[in-house]
């Protein structure tokens, strides 16, 4: 079982007054990512969701590749 450390609540204001705002701290990133999430699983038939989100996920990160400029280098074919 974790403790929460409340006591580093304290500190906050101090801490981000020196160094600015509480980056690591902020959740909003990552909740707005959520919805990233959702679409992905909207064709799913929901037997397996992390396998179809996984599919969606590696289907972007490939053509993301491509369109970068990206390539696969074949050592057979040189």
């Amino acid at each position: 079982i974790s403790k929460l450390k409340f006591h580093f609540l304290v500190h906050l204001p101090a801490y981000i007054r020196r160094f600015g705002p509480a980056i690591l701290f902020s959740t909003e990133r990552y909740e707005s990512f959520n919805h990233v999430f959702r679409l992905a699983c909207i064709h799913s038939n929901r037997q397996g969701p992390s396998q179809d989100t996984c599919k969606v996920f590696a289907r972007q990160d490939i053509i993301k590749h491509i369109a970068t400029g990206g390539y696969w280098f074949d050592s057979v074919r040189k």
